[in-house]
């Protein structure tokens, strides 16, 4: 670790301490190799589509990661990624619930992992907005086998907009469930 970097470690345990309102009984290089790996977070996704196409079929594409606290480069890994499109009808309610296992085959079985990128537009000749949440639905064992997302349709003034058709898409990394 070069100087630079244990002034910055020192600053980071500091601040901790200062969070904590107590000190913190770890050296800068643990506290640092600590955060390193605690603090990582999935920030992105990408695949590149080849010339020649994957004889398996599998969408492998990469999961980019950053650490929250201590700077280092993006650290990439494979994965396989979902993405599934589909169409929805809003009801009069101006939002819909949605689940992703639904619009999969029945044998497939996944585990979700964060990133989720959903994105939903209205097929409308008027202005109509389309906004989305969603959530991870988890097993009793913590591990994410659904993905679960809200999809709000809005007017031109802001109001919910019933009876509403939207196109969507979702891409997520996924892990196949070994039985």
């Amino acid at each position: 670790m070069t100087t630079s970097d244990q002034g910055k470690a020192a600053g980071v345990k500091a601040a901790l301490e200062a969070l904590a309102g107590h000190t913190i009984d770890a050296s800068p290089d643990q506290l640092e190799e600590q955060l390193r790996l605690t603090f990582v977070f999935p920030f992105s996704t990408y695949s590149i589509t080849p010339n020649t196409p994957d004889p398996s079929g599998d969408n492998v594409g990469n999961v980019v990661t950053r650490n929250l606290i201590v700077f280092r480069p993006n650290s990439c890994a494979q994965s396989e990624l979902l993405d599934v499109s589909a169409f929805a009808v809003i009801p009069d309610t101006g939002n819909t619930t949605l689940r992703l296992k639904r619009f999969l085959c029945p044998d497939d079985a996944h585990f979700f992992a964060a990133p989720i990128n959903i994105v939903a537009t209205s097929v409308s000749a008027t202005p109509i907005f389309a906004t989305v949440t969603h959530s991870f639905i988890f097993d009793q064992f913590n591990n994410a086998i659904d993905v679960e997302f809200q999809i709000f349709a809005w007017d031109a003034e802001g109001a919910p907009a019933p009876n509403v058709t939207v196109d969507w898409r979702c891409r997520v990394p996924v892990f196949i469930v070994i039985e």
